[in-house]
């Protein structure tokens, strides 16, 4: 599509960027981060209009309801957890719900074009609504893994390892899916920042590069900023490119905190797998710990054995000494006492003879 950079309209004089309606100038993504599901992520994104929007009925909730009441295993200290039919379940209907969160994204790109080629608002509320549908999808989806993540690390019998597989490659699919996303968004900031550089040359002709950059930088939300660049040039046609630099100055502000909520729920999910690498590495260590202190205790039970037999060795030997002993002494005294008798006898005999 053409793009035509002097009929951006009133609402873009105005300053409303990225689908933004005039009653909610310059509201700005919500300061919640994903880490926390309580607040309703994106909430901010045309809330007049979005407050009853159907998918944030569907998605607001992190607990899904189609999945029923599961009668869940129990561990030995209490602890439920799911079967493996009830796990396989809920990771299904995750994957439906990050197939439905790619088609959003691919339609969030459509609007972009439309949105940085039109001046008509009726793209950018439509940008709007879907990004705050898109972002709620973002909350719900994590909230579900999360949740799967917790069961597995709850799991104690032989589905522990399929839960783990499953998790990981849920997790996976939805971290490639967050990531496209910020692509899409990172390169719509660049487009952003492309026309308001295109927008200033046309309104200072001869801006050094310099000054270019310095617009583009620029916070075009400050009044102050906006009325001295009114000031060095008052024609109608100024006043019409500096309301779209504006515009397209608050639909960045919008996508970096956009951007920086994606990278943070990126790093979440890079944690959950770290976590649950953990888990297993702790399983496997504990293993390892096992077999090293069986080994340990099979050598001193050896050694045990081996010192039994020694001192029972040393038993039979004592005693043989302490029978030689005796025998020793008894034939000592024997001797003691029966030489000098034969002695005598012999003198005895000896005077008989004479």
């Amino acid at each position: 599509m053409s793009y035509n950079p002097y009929n951006q309209g009133p609402g873009a004089e105005a300053g409303h960027g990225y689908g933004q309606p005039e009653q909610h100038e310059m509201h700005s993504y919500p300061q919640q981060s994903y880490g926390s599901p309580q607040q309703q992520y994106g909430q901010d994104y045309g809330q007049g209009q979005y407050g009853t929007h159907p998918e944030q009925q569907q998605y607001g909730s992190p607990q899904p309801q189609q999945y029923g009441s599961p009668q869940p295993n129990q561990q030995q200290d209490g602890a439920p957890f799911l079967s493996q039919n009830e796990f396989l379940q809920r990771v299904s209907a995750i994957r439906q719900e990050i197939k439905g969160l790619t088609t959003s994204i691919g339609n969030i790109a459509t609007l972009h074009q439309q949105t940085l080629a039109s001046s008509d608002n009726g793209p950018r509320q439509q940008l709007d609504d879907l990004v705050a549908a898109t972002q709620l999808k973002n909350t719900s989806i994590r909230s579900q893994i999360q949740q799967l993540k917790s069961d597995t690390e709850r799991t104690t019998d032989g589905t522990f390892n399929l839960k783990k597989r499953q998790f990981e490659t849920i997790n996976g699919e939805f971290k490639d899916t967050i990531q496209r996303f910020l692509q899409e968004e990172q390169q719509y900031r660049e487009r952003n920042r492309e026309q308001i550089a295109r927008h200033y040359r046309i309104m200072n002709a001869d801006a050094t590069e310099e000054e270019v950059q310095q617009a583009v930088e620029a916070d075009w939300g400050d009044e102050g900023i906006f009325q001295a660049a009114l000031r060095t040039n008052r024609t109608g046609h100024a006043t019409t490119v500096l309301g779209n630099v504006r515009a397209r100055h608050n639909d960045m502000v919008k996508i970096e905190k956009s951007i920086i909520e994606l990278l943070e729920l990126l790093e979440i999910l890079n944690q959950q797998i770290v976590q649950q690498g953990q888990v297993i590495q702790q399983i496997s260590d504990n293993a390892e710990q096992a077999t090293t202190q069986l080994g340990k205790a099979n050598v001193k039970i050896e050694q045990g054995v081996k010192s039994s037999r020694n001192r029972r060795k040393l038993k039979w030997w004592c005693l043989l000494v302490s029978v030689l002993i005796v025998i020793a002494i008894a034939l000592g005294v024997g001797l003691a006492l029966g030489l000098p008798k034969v002695a005598t006898a012999g003198s005895g005999n000896n005077n008989n003879n004479q």
